[in-house]
């Protein structure tokens, strides 16, 4: 049985705050900026790359962090006692993914879906949110990788979001972390299952994604942004990680 989905929504620096509420299963990843969340009172504060699951049992609130906005997806749906059978318990989880581009690729997908409202989008929006579902169980029962291999990593990720823009090189990483070039990709691909390049072309894509969608920039201003020289090769990219060509999100 799928969960069944009562909205998705992609919030860009929202100006208001949410009262207590409960009811539904609340999954939340955000994606830029600062923002509080209150959970049968426990304070989270949720900053860029963190994945928050509520339970519908919880009372939750949340509000706007005074100094820095945010951008954050939110997917509230309802379960039935098979979704949950071996996947995600009746738990508050809250952690950064390993693959955190993915995750945010998967979401802007799952948005994408749900406002189209195009033919069979709820089976593609159920499906996708029950791969998430189970993505966050799995990486829950892997949590016994090494705490030196998981910090390397992370600056890793977080260097890489710095300076997506231009071409890193395995070099850089290498040097950022004090290891030789060959285990760069090896260390990155044993914790989130993808080699640094790949993470790279995610978060472009991911961020192409967002500004096809809210700005007025050319397909071609977007590929030269986001460090594409050649907007064929940009658009080869996108239509990989994404389904569909930048041309048709720009249509939608």
């Amino acid at each position: 049985m799928m969960p069944t989905i009562h909205g998705v929504f992609y919030d860009i620096s929202p100006h208001w705050d949410v009262e207590k509420a409960k009811g539904l299963d609340t999954l939340v990843y955000v994606t830029e900026g600062k923002v509080h969340y209150q959970v049968e009172g426990r304070l989270m504060e949720l900053t860029k790359g963190d994945l928050l699951f509520i339970p519908s049992t919880y009372t939750r609130s949340w509000k706007n962090d005074i100094v820095e906005g945010h951008r954050k997806y939110t997917v509230v749906f309802e379960n039935n006692e098979r979704t949950y059978q071996h996947f995600v318990e009746n738990e508050i989880v809250s952690f950064k993914p390993r693959k955190s581009a993915y995750y945010e690729q998967r979401l802007t997908f799952l948005n994408e879906q749900w406002l189209s409202k195009r033919v069979f989008h709820e089976e593609l929006s159920q499906n996708i949110l029950l791969e998430l579902l189970i993505m966050i169980a799995q990486e829950k029962a892997e949590w016994h990788t090494s705490p030196v291999k998981e910090t390397s990593v992370r600056d890793m990720q977080e260097y890489i979001l710095q300076h997506y823009r231009r071409n890193i090189t395995i070099e850089e990483l290498a040097a950022l972390i004090g290891v030789t070039p060959n285990y760069v990709t090896v260390l990155f691909k044993e914790v989130l299952g993808i080699t640094p390049i790949q993470y790279l072309h995610q978060t472009r894509i991911n961020n192409a994604w967002n500004l096809i969608s809210t700005t007025r920039m050319t397909i071609k201003e977007i590929a030269e942004h986001l460090g594409y020289c050649d907007q064929s090769y940009f658009n080869r990219m996108f239509k990989k990680w994404m389904g569909i060509p930048p041309s048709r999100v720009k249509k939608t």
